[in-house]
């Protein structure tokens, strides 16, 4: 049965309320529930998604949210600090699990461009969950979780320029060129945010004081405005909003902005399990399950 938005919304909300009140009883974590949630009322079973485009949006809405909070914690100088640490663990990590993972698929019959893009997949980790754990413990100002984002960041980074390297190979184009132009215009758009929050933003200060919602509406803007940027010129939406974070967590009024944004960004973000949940197809994963499980276990 088709419903609209609104109704299709409430549905979930209600269903994922229950089932996570169940997984709060068991002693779960919420995500688990979310997830379960959306298998529930995705084909599989309901069927009840069906503006999966609206779905789509919110969950990049929470997405953005997310990681736009976490750079309001975070400042310039702790990555300035832990460069050197970040950049050799997340080679070596990259590199190893990459280099296993490839032999392990061709000793599997794939192909050596299906093992390389398994590889390379099995080194990467999903940014999103992993710092929604580290939010739910209140832990992203330990040291350990800043490594480890600044560690998700590089992985976004090869992550992207992989992609690119897929596309251009499919379509025979120079890929050297093009992650060329990708990386000046990133350090374009870093520099045009960072230039804005320090000699722009400052001197509205006083307005933005003044008016909490005035504040909400800017600290929306620039987040979501930046994810979006970031998103278009071919980085992923992670990147864009904690870099936008970054940029403003030096200002005295950034704990106040995460605060504001703490009630919209969880709302979204269970949207987003939902939505992840609601894509996974019990049918589809039977076949592929026996290679999940030896490649998950090399993973572990």
């Amino acid at each position: 049965m088709h419903f609209n938005v609104f109704t299709e919304i409430s549905i979930v909300i209600s269903l994922g309320a229950v089932i996570a009140l169940i997984m709060r009883m068991l002693r779960q974590p919420l995500i688990i529930g979310h997830i379960i949630t959306g298998v529930i009322a995705g084909p599989a079973f309901l069927n009840i998604i069906h503006a999966e485009s609206s779905f789509a949006g919110l969950s990049s809405m929470g997405v953005a949210l997310l990681l736009f909070i976490i750079g309001l914690d975070l400042s310039t100088r702790i990555f300035s600090r832990l460069g050197k640490a970040v950049l050799v663990t997340s080679s070596v990590q990259i590199l190893a699990v990459t280099a296993v993972g490839y032999l392990v698929s061709q000793s599997l019959g794939f192909s050596r461009l299906e093992s390389a893009i398994i590889g390379l997949a099995l080194s990467l980790s999903s940014t999103i969950i992993i710092v929604k754990l580290f939010n739910d413990k209140k832990e992203t100002t330990r040291l350990y979780a800043q490594i480890t984002i600044g560690i998700l960041l590089v992985q976004d980074i090869v992550a992207t320029a992989a992609k690119i390297g897929l596309a251009t190979k499919a379509s025979g184009e120079n890929s050297i060129t093009d992650v060329a132009i990708l990386i000046s215009k990133g350090v374009g758009l870093i520099l045009i945010m960072y230039a804005g929050a320090r000699y722009i933003v400052p001197k509205l200060t006083k307005a933005l004081e003044g008016s909490k919602e005035l504040l909400l509406l800017f600290a929306l803007g620039w987040g979501l405005g930046f994810a979006a940027l970031f998103e278009k010129v071919g980085f992923s939406i992670e990147i864009g909003a904690l870099l936008a974070g970054v940029s403003l967590a030096s200002l005295p009024y950034s704990s106040e902005m995460a605060s504001r944004l703490k009630p919209l960004r969880d709302f979204f973000i269970v949207i987003f399990f939902i939505t992840l949940g609601q894509a996974m197809t019990p049918g589809k994963l039977i076949d592929v399950l026996p290679y999940a499980i030896i490649l998950s276990l090399l993973v572990v």
